[in-house]
């Protein structure tokens, strides 16, 4: 089923986190990020351009992801995806005006996709800061994606292509994971279901785009003088292109480092490559990820 609205871009997530001051620390510290506030729950708000925020921290019992959010084109874009979902019985609701105004968005509304159950907020307008950022430790280019273990990749894939405007750039055989852009956004891809053995499900990674190699290469060297543990990298991907590097930070949340994405054009885009499962296909540059930690990603929260 085609979409009648378009996405700009995936405009911010939102993270529980176990300890607040820890995970600024290597927000700000680490990663690069600018702290731009608090709300009145103790939430914290940080961004890499000039949106008022590309990620929400919030204090919490236990570290899991809470939502998504994606930038539509207009306002007009946001009242026809409303309308798309409601046909899709998936009862849209708007957020309140008080709580839009505590994200800095002109209006807004969350949906629950029916296969993860996870959630799903649109909007099109955020407050814009025009003062540069503080923090220089990065040259950030604007783009995001993020990753989610899901229980059944290819269910999750299909629902997302054939209800909520998602194209397949690429896909590994046997389904163990997708990538996909939210179109017509040219970035290769902006969310990637992933299956893991077992049924194992959570938060995988989340990805902020950087200017230059030598975002990477100064983040490898951070990462070593404060003991950071690597997840996979420095490495390329086989299918988008980026190099790539990924880090734990101490609730396992997976943050990663990409550069030289392939864009896809709105027309004439090639068709979604099948790709290899072997171990020595998953990297050209031969990076393999870590098995150390691999199944302490932290869950994501499921909607009733």
């Amino acid at each position: 089923m085609a979409v009648d609205f378009r996405y700009r871009e995936l405009g911010y997530l939102a993270l529980d986190v176990s300890d607040i001051e820890r995970s600024t620390k290597f927000a700000t510290d680490i990663f690069g990020l600018d702290l731009v506030g608090e709300a009145a729950d103790g939430a914290r708000f940080f961004r890499a351009g000039m949106g008022h925020h590309d990620l929400i921290l919030a204090p919490a019992a236990a570290p899991a992801f809470a939502r998504s959010s994606w930038k539509l084109e207009t306002d007009a874009d946001v009242d026809l995806a409303f309308a798309h979902y409601q046909r899709l019985n998936l009862a849209p609701a708007w957020i309140s005006d008080r709580e839009c105004a505590g994200l800095s968005l002109e209006k807004a509304f969350r949906v629950v996709e029916p296969v993860a159950r996870t959630t799903f907020e649109y909007f099109s307008k955020m407050s814009q800061i025009s003062s540069p950022r503080s923090n220089t430790l990065t040259k950030f280019q604007g783009g995001k994606h993020y990753g989610l273990a899901v229980p059944n990749c290819r269910e999750m894939t299909d629902y997302m292509t054939e209800n909520m405007g998602f194209l397949v750039s690429d896909y590994v055989e046997g389904w163990l994971g997708s990538l996909l852009r939210a179109f017509p956004n040219p970035n290769h891809h902006s969310f990637a279901p992933l299956q893991f053995p077992g049924g194992k499900t959570g938060f995988h990674h989340l990805a902020f785009m950087v200017q230059e190699i030598d975002d990477i290469g100064r983040l490898f060297n951070r990462v070593k003088k404060h003991d950071i543990k690597i997840q996979f990298g420095i490495g390329r991907h086989p299918t988008s292109g980026s190099i790539h590097l990924y880090l734990y930070d101490d609730d396992f949340f997976v943050w990663e480092y990409t550069l030289g994405m392939e864009q896809f054009p709105e027309t004439g885009a090639r068709e979604a490559r099948r790709m290899s499962s072997a171990p020595e296909n998953f990297d050209l540059w031969g990076a393999v990820p870590d098995r150390e930690f691999a199944g302490r990603n932290p869950p994501f929260l499921v909607s009733p």
